[in-house]
């Protein structure tokens, strides 16, 4: 029997794309049953976000509204780090229940005065936006209690040329946190990479049938879960530690 409840129906009358996902834990369910879960929704709601037309119009907006010039990656990036951190409005998933929100739901959200959203839907709207303005994505699972558990994501973009200040490096966004600059994060003490795949040809997770868990989603069993293009390990680990 799975050890969650998917609940793909939004009840509150938005298309499709701008759907919520309710995953539910039943009693029993162990961290790395839901640590299974998260992974696997960041990275496809990241895909999806990424592919979609109004998360490419938002990016542009929010990098002309910041003044950003051409071929200035870092500045684009700062836009949209700054934009997600002071725009969407953090908030806890209620007790043992997740909720994932596409990137267009997120934006809507936002555009209504609404926004409600916890760290992994923070690292989602990001890297969709980030992600549709052509850069590699993904999100840092991390702990960042020291008590073994993960309990919170950033977000990790990376330059197509290399920079003055990162050279070729990964750059590590807190999103939560407003005052937070790039590369500034909470102290973290164990990493599990996740980098989104913009070629993936699967379909919108909005448009396949999700029910009865995560041994549903696309044929993906729980013991095999994929997790896109990762980034290795001991470098994204060696990165964070080196900055701390």
């Amino acid at each position: 029997m799975s050890s969650v409840d998917v609940n793909t129906k939004d009840t509150l009358g938005h298309n499709m794309a701008e759907q919520v996902l309710r995953v539910k834990f039943k009693p029993g369910t162990t961290m790395d049953q839901r640590f299974k879960v998260v992974v696997e929704y960041l990275r496809r709601l990241i895909e999806d976000g990424l592919r979609d037309r109004y998360v490419r119009q938002k990016a542009l907006q929010i990098i002309h509204a910041a003044g950003v010039r051409q071929h200035d990656e870092l500045g684009e990036i700062t836009a949209i780090t700054k934009w997600v951190q002071n725009n969407v409005h953090y908030v806890k998933d209620p007790w043992a229940v997740e909720y994932f929100m596409t990137a267009r739901r997120i934006l809507k959200d936002v555009e209504a005065g609404n926004s409600g959203a916890d760290c992994d839907d923070f690292v989602i709207v990001w890297a969709s936006l980030l992600g549709a303005l052509g850069y590699q994505t993904g999100a840092i699972i991390v702990d960042s209690n020291k008590d073994g558990v993960f309990n919170h994501v950033m977000g990790c973009v990376k330059t197509m040329a290399p920079t003055k200040k990162y050279g070729n490096k990964w750059i590590v966004a807190e999103l939560i946190f407003p005052n937070f600059k790039l590369n500034q994060s909470v102290p973290v003490s164990k990493v599990y990479p996740l980098i989104a795949d913009a070629n993936t040809a699967r379909s919108p997770i909005h448009h396949q049938n999700i029910a009865g868990g995560i041994n549903s989603l696309s044929g993906v069993s729980s013991g095999n879960l994929g997790t896109g293009y990762q980034h290795p390990y001991s470098k994204v680990l060696g990165f964070i530690k080196g900055r701390r």
